[in-house]
């Protein structure tokens, strides 16, 4: 049985990478790439090098089924768990909540909620390129820019509901006040310079990855007369493996550096609560 499942698992990962290199193979798409024809040209750009033609419909399906499983999952949940399955899920949303917890402080717990899902969402599409001719929207640079804005606009929200107004941007002019007119811009700068750090990070890695991925997976095509026939040769399985683990890690970074982020505003208010008691 172990055996079978073992050949299962491989001839699946091989196949999974196989035909997702082939979708990929014309300007990166994918399976889904049909649906890119029945949206406006103007949502989906010409295929480039760093375009995926199908990005967008690569996320609606990862939201879509996000979505019904949260659904699913949660729609007959217990007080007192009676099944493996709310058990498990019990398990990975007290794990999420209490690392993220330890790291966002009594005050910033209320925000793990918006950190877990960034760390679900992002985990979820890192790993969409295992899935049979898919491609994960992450090894895109539209998709990890909108991500990076999307933690640092949150974090902003967060300050100003946690600091105000002026307290927010009192923060922004740091201390001493009298360089204040100096430090304001270039704090500001700051701020803005995450969302790139944060897209730039996730892209590079998940594509890298993916580029890996598909070099490998193209060493079991042969040319024969004019034509590429596949054999499953899984050369490509232990970096899929490595895939899995880095997808895991990337996910994990972003989550924790938007953590520290949202922390650096909580302790601030908390710095001036002690100083003003």
């Amino acid at each position: 049985m172990k055996k079978i499942s073992f050949i299962c698992l491989v001839v699946g990962l091989t196949l999974a990478v196989g035909v997702g290199s082939f979708a990929a193979d014309n300007g990166h798409r994918s399976l889904l790439s049909p649906i890119s024809k029945l949206l406006p040209d103007n949502i989906i750009p010409e295929p480039t090098r760093w375009h995926q033609p199908d990005l967008i419909p690569n996320t609606l399906f990862a939201v879509l089924v996000l979505t019904l499983f949260f659904i699913f999952v949660t729609r007959k949940l217990k007080r007192i768990p009676e099944g493996k399955g709310q058990t498990l899920l019990e398990v990975f949303v007290g794990g999420i909540t209490d690392f993220f917890g330890g790291i966002l402080g009594d005050h910033g717990k209320k925000y793990v909620p918006f950190v877990g899902s960034l760390f679900i969402f992002i985990l979820f599409l890192n790993f969409l390129g295992i899935i049979p001719g898919l491609q994960p929207p992450t090894a895109d640079l539209n998709t990890t820019l909108a991500l990076g804005i999307t933690a640092v606009l949150g974090v902003q929200i967060i300050a100003i509901k946690e600091l105000g107004i002026g307290g927010y941007l009192k923060h922004l002019a740091g201390d001493p006040p009298l360089l204040g007119i100096l430090m304001f811009p270039l704090e500001v700068i700051a701020q803005l310079s995450r969302a790139g750090s944060l897209a730039v990070r996730l892209f590079g890695n998940i594509f890298g990855e993916k580029s890996v991925v598909i070099q490998l997976t193209m060493l079991g095509i042969i040319p024969i007369v004019g034509t590429a026939f596949f054999i499953p040769i899984p050369v490509q399985i232990p970096m899929l493996f490595f895939g899995l683990f880095a997808g895991f890690l990337q996910a994990f970074v972003f989550t924790i550096l938007t953590s520290i982020y949202i922390v650096l505003f909580i302790e601030h208010d908390e710095e001036a609560h002690e100083a003003h008691h």
